[in-house]
């Protein structure tokens, strides 16, 4: 208990102090996203219109929407200082989950407190904890999730194992990539460990309630805009992952245009139906082809047609060019190991501590100059990260074979990563390195055991060694 409380106050005085110095090297919380990300509704909206705009919004999941309006409504003008200390306590948080977690997985002392500043010191979670995003959120939830699930035990309660499925509901309805089937499977795979174990019915009960909370949203957007799904973006992110690089010279084609472009562009291709069925609803969300006065819509109703079109010509397309489109997912999975700060939002807040990111992150891109420099700098920063995924998948994997570690915990994480880096690398381009990211906590815990084996059997072999050799009977 002692080491505990010691390990506590080290990880409070090295995250407030590296939080002073930051400060001082220019970063700042970008509040501003507030008003510029495409994710969010109209601050007019989410101030004054909050549950309506929420219910009539098809591009995302409601959470985030709901929480950035509560903070609004009743912070007022705190509300920027209210997020930045919100922020900043979420990754103080994941810091002791990591470290929490990692004392009960793993027999060194000193490896939870090395992995927690790990963390804490990364120059991602300094940059992203200071944008106003679910990045760092999602992270924190994995985490519960995490710890819960750690904590179920032989007979898990009512309370264990909402606190296990709760976080997952939560995460499904704020990023759209965590799909009801998603959850399902979670679900699934946790049942399925605890088939013969007493408790089981508790966590079938909570399991089905958390997927009925989530599938809930899917099929009031069914019925409402015919999506089954919590975002309707789903053909736009196809497409900047499928037709990356390649040249559409025919304007009759909708990939000819960029996707997310305003929706005046697509005039063309659609049919306004939406907006027929739609008007009088909910008119300053649904038909106004800009918010915040200045910025597109992107929660504009019409972007259901369009982004129906993009999927349709995506899937023509990978039918017809394959092996461009595999290309592309190659690239992505490169993407998804190269160091989070290449994030292109956060490029220029990184930016500000490129020397200290260099040296921790091995982020090569801060002095690539051009197209071609960056991307093989991209690509020789991404290779420690994907050497060092590959080590410890690997150790888990041996240890899990030979049941050395807790099965269902490595299960559920290995599983995550798994599905994050899958997904992102089929749907999404130059986003990945976020993604995989959100899940590094997760990541550490695996590294945290895989570290912890290989230094148990390195004692283990100084041990035999320095063990005095039998005497042969009849000798001496």
């Amino acid at each position: 208990m002692k080491r505990i409380r010691t390990d506590a106050w080290v990880i409070i005085l090295v995250f407030a102090g590296s939080r002073i110095i930051y400060q001082l090297s220019g970063l700042d919380f970008q509040y501003d996203a507030l008003y510029k990300y495409w994710q969010y509704l109209d601050v007019d909206t989410l101030q004054h219109n909050l549950l309506r705009g929420v219910w009539y919004n098809h591009a995302q999941p409601p959470l985030f929407n709901l929480f950035l309006g509560a903070v609004l409504k009743l912070a007022g003008g705190a509300a920027p200082a209210v997020l930045a200390l919100f922020f900043k306590l979420v990754t103080l948080a994941i810091g002791f989950l990591v470290y929490l977690i990692l004392r009960r997985l793993v027999k060194h002392p000193r490896l939870p407190l090395v992995l927690a500043l790990f963390y804490l010191l990364s120059p991602a979670s300094m940059v992203f904890e200071n944008e106003l995003f679910y990045t760092t959120f999602i992270s924190l939830l994995l985490m519960i999730s995490t710890y819960m699930l750690l904590s179920l035990g032989e007979n898990p309660g009512w309370k264990r194992a909402a606190g296990f499925f709760l976080p997952l509901v939560l995460i499904c309805l704020t990023r759209s990539m965590y799909h009801l089937a998603w959850i399902f499977l979670v679900a699934l795979m946790v049942l399925f460990f605890y088939r013969r174990r007493r408790g089981l019915h508790k966590l079938a009960v909570t399991g089905a309630v958390a997927f009925l909370m989530v599938g809930g949203w899917y099929v009031k957007n069914y019925f409402m805009f015919g999506e089954f799904s919590t975002s309707s973006w789903i053909g736009m992110n196809l497409a900047r992952n499928v037709f990356h690089d390649a040249v559409v010279t025919d304007s009759s084609k909708i990939e000819s245009i960029e996707p997310f472009s305003p929706i005046t562009v697509y005039r063309p291709f659609i049919t306004g139906r939406y907006e027929r069925q739609f008007a009088g609803k909910n008119d300053a969300d649904l038909l106004s082809p800009l918010k915040n006065d200045s910025l597109r819509n992107l929660s504009h109703i019409s972007y259901l047609e369009v982004s129906a079109l993009y999927l349709a010509a995506c899937k023509e397309h990978a039918k017809a060019q394959p092996l461009g489109y595999a290309k592309n997912v190659v690239q992505s999975s490169i993407i998804f190991f190269a160091p989070a700060t290449r994030y292109p939002v956060i490029e220029a807040q990184a930016a500000k501590i490129r020397y200290y990111d260099l040296l921790y992150s091995f982020n090569l891109s801060h002095f690539a100059k051009g197209k071609t420099a960056r991307r093989i700098a991209l690509t020789v920063s991404a290779l420690p990260k994907f050497l060092l995924y590959c080590l410890v998948f690997f150790a888990i994997g041996k240890a899990m074979y030979k049941k050395q570690r807790p099965e269902l915990v490595n299960r559920f994480l290995v599983a995550v990563i798994l599905y994050v880096f899958l997904l992102s690398s089929l749907l999404e381009h130059y986003e990945n390195m976020r993604f995989r990211f959100e899940i590094e906590p997760l990541f550490l815990l695996l590294l945290g055991q895989a570290w912890d084996g290989f230094l148990a059997a390195r004692r283990a072999r100084k041990e035999e060694k320095a063990k005095p050799e039998a005497i042969p009977a009849g000798l001496g």
